[in-house]
């Protein structure tokens, strides 16, 4: 089956509260690009498999998030719908 996140095909805005202050907090665009210079251009199923998340499994796209508010940053799960 697959699935696509609907933040990363901009489908969607992403949604997620700070864990700190409860605000709003900005996309940062997806975690595996962070992970070293060249992780954005690796497979994204390859990242997905070894990031040491569960998110294959729960069928997420995680996503860096800020929060401009108070500066904190965390690692936000975008739900994956059919595609």
């Amino acid at each position: 089956m697959n699935t696509i996140c609907p933040v990363c095909n901009g489908f969607a805005d992403l949604r997620a509260a700070c864990p700190t202050c409860k605000r709003e907090a900005e996309d940062g665009g997806r975690l595996g690009d962070y992970y070293d210079p060249y992780s954005a251009y690796r497979p994204i199923d390859d990242v997905r498999l070894t990031n040491g998340y569960p998110d294959v499994e729960a069928r997420e796209c995680l996503h860096r998030a800020y929060c401009a508010n108070c500066d904190a940053a965390f690692v936000a799960a975008v739900p994956e719908s059919e595609g």
